[in-house]
């Protein structure tokens, strides 16, 4: 059995691979138990409704990981202030 090591920077990338290992494995598993003739429509199959999951998971969690560091980056948001009141009553439905 054949191993690598790849540094992960962060949890999220960690899992990614795992999923990514999983599913190279699940398409080999596929390809394997297919019937003689049906192995490339079985894991393009695969392929095709897996891959997109995977890779849909993919992109949100490196665009969370963006926003999560953004959120970061930005000051503490400061405390909303109400408008003053004029004394008119524009704006307000009549009764």
């Amino acid at each position: 059995m054949l191993t690598f090591t790849f540094p992960c920077q962060n949890e999220a990338q960690f899992a990614a691979l795992q999923q990514a290992a999983h599913f190279l494995a699940e398409m080999h598993q596929l390809a394997q138990a297919a019937p003689r003739g049906a192995a490339l429509q079985a894991i393009e199959g695969h392929a095709l409704d897996r891959g997109r999951q995977f890779l849909r998971a993919a992109v949100q969690s490196a665009a969370q990981q963006r926003i999560d560091r953004d959120e970061k980056k930005r000051a503490p948001p400061a405390a909303a202030r109400a408008p003053g009141r004029t004394g008119s009553r524009a704006g307000t439905a009549a009764t």
